[in-house]
């Protein structure tokens, strides 16, 4: 496998599963302009576990079932649109609910690891599954940090673009 195809696997994996963190550090900012308490807008992470919890019961488990490549077209490009409606999103309600949309979708790592490890010869197959979950762990790691800064500059529905 070539470095690029790996370093693309590894960087998705990274920038998808970090949609189930932009959230968190953003509640006061999401509250104050959408005019909700942090209470109810705190629910919007809890939606976005919830939702990372359905992926991995109900994706996941499809990507030994169907061809991955499909699936993780289609999962890209529904996690894509919750995240526009969630950055448009009028109210907690709203931005709750394509959180959990969001979230569901953001199993895309779970699935680009053994696709990954497929795709790899045997002789590779430990390095490129290492920088793919390298690339997952560091989107978890760095999501709170990075949503913070581009909420700074961008403001909380910039984070979500």
């Amino acid at each position: 496998m070539d470095r690029s195809s790996v370093a693309v696997m590894a960087l998705a994996s990274g920038l998808v599963v970090a949609n189930s963190y932009y959230a968190q550090p953003l509640v006061a900012a999401i509250a104050e302009s959408l005019h909700a308490s942090d209470t109810a807008v705190g629910l919007v992470v809890t939606a976005g576990q919830v939702g990372y919890a359905l992926g991995l019961a109900f994706l996941v488990p499809l990507g030994d079932m169907i061809e991955r490549r499909r699936l993780l077209n289609v999962m890209l490009t529904v996690t894509a649109a919750g995240l526009l409606v969630m950055a448009t999103a009028p109210t907690w309600q709203v931005l709750a609910a394509a959180a959990v949309v969001v979230s569901t979708g953001s199993v895309v790592g779970q699935i680009l690891v053994p696709f990954a490890a497929t795709l790899a010869h045997d002789t590779e197959r430990g390095r490129v599954i290492g920088n793919v979950m390298t690339g997952l762990l560091l989107g978890i790691l760095l999501s709170r940090v990075v949503a913070g800064l581009l909420a700074e500059v961008f403001g909380w529905r910039g984070v979500f673009v």
